[in-house]
């Protein structure tokens, strides 16, 4: 039963969410927030979609800890997608 905080927002623990990378306080997964990122949606925006959960200052840490290479988090495929071969 690992918890690991990272930084002010972000926290990893095996007991939540299979100790995928996530919100403090919350179950939303960081890869989803930068999943919306992807799409083009600002900080504000992304946090706009989770009302009175998630900050835009949250958002852009994990945005920052990410691109830095501090941590990573793997955007998952849902279990029915398919690759190419």
């Amino acid at each position: 039963m690992a918890r690991i905080e990272i930084g002010k927002y972000l926290v990893s623990d095996t007991r939540v969410c299979q100790g995928r990378l996530i919100f403090k306080g919350t179950r939303i997964l960081v890869s989803d927030a930068l999943a919306l990122l992807a799409q083009g949606l600002s900080p504000e925006e992304v946090a706009r979609e989770y009302p009175g959960l998630l900050s835009p200052e949250a958002v852009r840490e994990a945005l920052s800890f990410i691109g830095k290479g501090t941590v990573r988090e793997v955007l998952t495929r849902s279990r029915g997608a398919r690759t190419a071969t």
